[in-house]
């Protein structure tokens, strides 16, 4: 594919609406052997605040995924932020040289299993932010481009940030990473922070997936924060178990980042509730029983639904997810 040089118009030309083929980001790298872990370069300053404790990433949207543009081993364009992958992921439409690893296998939200090829990267950028010597896993994404008309790298996983504190604020379309101490507090940072009504929600850290607890109907099930899921996915076999009611609103084919499809309802939830309540929730119903295979027990994931509810904090050491409602929604 011929790289699109031209800046993308993000308030116009990648406003998409619910169509066909739904795409779903989603993306479960599954291996045995445990995830590359690199830690963040601190730049000397920031312009911001003028320290190294603290830096802004700009965000941006196509369709409801979140984008960071970067640079990785000399090539730029945008990476989608996806909390659901556990490292970096790049697509191999401009990055050939990846090589099969035995070792590692990769897995979409429909099951299928693909051999996984990783690549070793010298460089990585977003913004004045540095990450050295990644190992990232290498798969074709050009089905994304095509639909969201942007140049897309792979995608930024949660383990490269996992040592520090992430705020993720659609309202001003930033992303801001706080260094933190062994407790899990920042270091010296320069930025007030509102606590009215702040929710404070814990969360379980197992494999890569950020686990929170939901309740519907009184009942409690687990649920990923993943920020690449631009709709609300439910297991359907507890869908039926615990008889959830929900509305169709059309049946669609779902394009998962593998590049499969498979037909799909999309429905309405009532209602979830997270620490913060969701009502009239878009919800896409999935088998993720093969999730149980690789020691994965979730019931569903959400991504821009929540998001969308206010400033979300993510605080990898203390374990919590943090939410301060937007007084005005999304």
């Amino acid at each position: 594919m011929r790289p699109m040089a031209k800046k993308p118009n993000i308030s116009t030309s990648l406003k998409i609406r619910l169509k066909f083929p739904l795409i779903l980001s989603t993306l479960i790298l599954l291996c045995s052997c445990s995830a590359y872990r690199g830690a963040v370069s601190w730049p000397e300053a920031n312009t911001e605040n003028n320290s190294s404790t603290f830096h802004s990433i700009p965000l941006y949207k196509a369709g409801k995924l979140i984008l960071v543009k970067a640079e990785v081993n000399g090539e730029h364009g945008y990476l989608i932020f996806d909390t659901g992958a556990p490292g970096l992921v790049l697509n191999d439409q401009y990055f050939k040289n990846g090589r099969v690893d035995p070792n590692r296998q990769v897995s979409g939200v429909n099951g299928q299993l693909h051999p996984a090829r990783v690549i070793s990267v010298r460089n990585l950028k977003l913004g004045n932010l540095g990450f050295k010597r990644q190992l990232a896993d290498v798969m074709d994404l050009s089905h994304i481009e095509e639909k969201r008309k942007v140049k897309i790298l792979g995608l930024l996983g949660v383990s490269l940030l996992q040592g520090e504190e992430v705020e993720i604020d659609l309202q001003r379309k930033v992303l801001r990473v706080f260094k933190t101490d062994k407790n899990g507090l920042r270091v010296q940072a320069k930025v007030a922070t509102e606590n009215k009504d702040l929710i404070t929600i814990p969360f379980r850290y197992r494999g890569h997936l950020i686990e929170l607890e939901a309740k519907i109907n009184n009942r409690s099930y687990r649920i990923a924060f993943d920020t690449g899921s631009e709709i609300l996915l439910f297991d359907k076999y507890a869908l039926l178990k615990d008889k959830i009611q929900t509305n169709i609103l059309s049946k669609q084919e779902l394009l998962s980042t593998g590049g499969s499809t498979s037909g799909i309802e999309v429905r309405e939830l009532g209602e979830i509730d997270l620490g913060v309540t969701l009502k009239k929730v878009t919800t896409v119903a999935v088998d993720l029983k093969h999730l149980s295979d690789f020691d994965m027990y979730v019931d569903g994931f959400i991504g821009y639904d929540l998001m969308a509810t206010g400033l979300v904090r993510i605080n990898f050491k203390k374990r919590i997810v943090q939410i301060q409602p937007f007084l005005k929604a999304q």
